[in-house]
């Protein structure tokens, strides 16, 4: 697809020519981008990068600027991303991509926008805005979650979740959206740096104030992934107390059975001038012992707060 930039994205038939003039933006497949630009050393450098697209980057070069998109899918950012290049100079912003998504998310933008600037780096800033306009409230949607965890674990309340997996979940999810903001935060410091002079001074400004806000979201990713570490400690002294609590019980039960048990092969010995053998009371005196000794103890365990959680 071909558009024309004039304050919004005006479509191109194949047939229509384009004046050098004009603003142009058009999205290719890597066979098409390939197959019309294949000469240049750029072009050459674009689709190495994007075949081996591992993160989101951006490259000066003498007149031009390449880079490509690998944005992670927020319904699960575990599952593989999506990945596309782009290439802009002067006059044209070209997006490579097999996927469909670049130009969806144009689409999007046009309906959105009204363009006050018809430059390829105006509209790229825009691109840019487009992926992280919800990031905040996607970022906060994570805090309700691990702040409901928090609660639930406090609470003691008993869930069938496995706590320990889901938070191992959300931090590696969150780690995942943090990294994608610090790579786009590195492309915005690139562009701003403006080496090639491809930039007009309005636009580093525009890329300049994308890099702040991009600091502010990977900071705040960041501070999520230490808050759900925080809770999986809090998740696992919880876990730990309930254990050493288990484990106290059982002594104390211990503890109070073992003078029975003493008493048991005590007179289990059978010898012969053991007198409470042949005494009429003898077995009912040995019960009550028995009671009286569990009772006692109980009674002492009780007063020292040991039976209590």
């Amino acid at each position: 697809m071909r558009y024309k930039l004039d304050k919004r994205l005006i479509p191109v038939k194949a047939e229509e020519s384009v004046s050098e003039e004009d603003v142009l933006i058009e999205i290719l497949t890597r066979d098409e981008y390939w197959s019309r630009h294949h000469t240049r050393y750029q072009d050459h450098l674009l689709v190495r990068n994007l075949e081996r697209a591992q993160y989101c980057r951006t490259d000066l070069l003498k007149d031009c600027v390449l880079g490509t998109f690998v944005i992670p899918v927020k319904k699960n950012p575990l599952k593989r991303p999506l990945a596309f290049g782009f290439y802009m100079d002067l006059t044209r912003l070209l997006f490579i991509d097999d996927s469909g998504e670049a130009e969806r998310m144009m689409k999007e933008i046009d309906k959105a926008e009204i363009f006050d600037k018809t430059t390829p780096a105006h509209l790229l800033f825009e691109f840019l805005e487009y992926q992280v306009r919800d990031e905040i409230v996607y970022l906060q949607k994570y805090e309700e979650h691990l702040t409901e965890m928090e609660d639930r674990i406090m609470s003691g309340r008993k869930e069938s979740e496995d706590v320990l997996g889901i938070i191992l979940k959300t931090r590696k999810e969150l780690a995942k959206v943090t990294s994608y903001y610090g790579q786009l935060m590195n492309m915005s410091q690139t562009l701003t740096e403006n080496y090639n002079g491809l930039l007009k001074k309005d636009e580093q400004a525009l890329f300049h104030l994308f890099t702040g806000r991009m600091a502010r979201l990977s900071e705040y990713g960041k501070e999520l992934r230490e808050y759900a570490q925080q809770i999986r400690e809090m998740y696992q002294v919880r876990m730990d107390m309930k254990q050493n609590h288990a484990l106290s019980f059982l002594t104390m039960v211990t503890a109070v059975f073992a003078p029975l048990s003493l008493i048991a092969g005590w007179y289990g010995m059978n010898f012969k001038n053991m007198p409470e053998l042949n005494w009429t009371y003898g077995y009912p005196v040995c019960i009550l012992v028995s009671i009286l000794l569990i009772i006692g103890e109980i009674w002492y365990f009780t007063r020292k707060g040991w039976l209590k959680k």
